[in-house]
């Protein structure tokens, strides 16, 4: 076995042993997230979405950074990784490949159901900032693609909806297209754990209400979205949406309470929303400082914390 391939071992075990018990408390607090930004979706989308996240990006982060380094600067024994190291490391690259796998296979169904829909697909002038395609048969309106998402209309729904709800409407999607939420649902699918979904419901209801705030500016933006969205529920029951795309009424349970929410509307519920971020800057910073200055210590602990939890 040689050094790389043993040092490859050593990350991929290190990395499952920390993601798996990280997720697991994920599971069970990602409740309590809603209580740190009850006004605002657009607040709580973006948390619930940096919660389903943590667990993979932390212990990327903690691999690349301290597991990886302190191997192969500080492992000079013999070979001594063991059957536990294997089958962690088997694991973690099971883990990660089904994920990889799983979204690349929806990926393709969703790129090949997409490329029906815009075969005769025409440009769209309704005032839309993005390019917007108008076509025969597809969902009332949607939003797909990853890295450069576009917004796709059908015709039943350009026909029903006035001038000022197609475009409040558009407006819908351009949110979800700045919020990246296709490139969101695409990580969810690769980084999958057991007992996730809940928090991925969750996500996906607060980034509907999220798109509904980025749409509204004015009394009238939201009774025109809330007609659109009354008007186009009964067309979006018809057709079930790929992978990694976003619909105007993308879950019709929701179009009830998004309704009420938008004829609720006044300035309070207003987007603009105040950011208090840099307050948490602090702790972090002083982290990192730590860190970086004890760099050699912190490998050194971490080499001793990966014998004794791997091996």
């Amino acid at each position: 076995m040689t050094f790389c391939l043993r040092a490859m071992m050593v990350a991929l075990g290190f990395f499952g042993v920390v993601y798996c018990p990280l997720s697991l408390v994920v599971v069970c607090v990602w409740r309590y997230a809603r209580r740190f930004c009850p006004n605002s979706a657009i607040r709580l989308a973006r948390l619930l979405f940096a919660v389903r996240i943590f667990p993979l990006v932390i212990s990327a982060c903690i691999t690349v950074a301290f597991a990886l380094p302190a191997f192969l600067l500080l492992e000079r024994g013999p070979i001594d990784e063991d059957m536990r190291t294997v089958f962690f490391s088997i694991c973690a690259l099971l883990l990660l490949v089904g994920g990889v796998f799983r979204a690349a296979v929806a990926q393709a169904r969703a790129s090949h159901q997409v490329a029906r829909w815009i075969e005769g697909a025409h440009t769209l002038n309704a005032g839309a900032t993005v390019p917007a395609l108008q076509a025969r048969q597809c969902p009332p309106l949607l939003l797909y693609g990853v890295s450069t998402p576009r917004v796709l209309a059908s015709e039943t729904a350009v026909a029903l909806l006035t001038p000022d709800e197609l475009r409040v409407a558009l407006r819908h999607e351009i949110g979800h297209m700045q919020s990246r939420d296709n490139l969101k649902k695409l990580l969810f699918c690769i980084a999958s754990f057991p007992g996730m979904a809940g928090l991925e419901q969750a996500w996906q209801k607060a980034a509907e209400f999220a798109a509904d705030e980025a749409a509204v500016s004015n009394r009238d933006d939201a009774v025109d979205l809330a007609s659109a969205l009354i008007k186009l529920a009964d067309l979006a029951r018809l057709q079930d949406l790929p992978a990694f795309t976003t619909g105007l009424v993308n879950c019709t349970a929701l179009v009830r309470l998004r309704v009420h929410r938008l004829l609720a509307w006044d300035e309070s519920s207003s987007r603009a929303v105040p950011r208090r971020w840099w307050s948490l800057l602090p702790l972090p910073l002083v982290i990192f400082s730590y860190t970086v200055a004890h760099y050699g210590q912190v490998l050194l602990f971490t080499h001793r914390f990966t014998e004794w939890l791997i091996h």
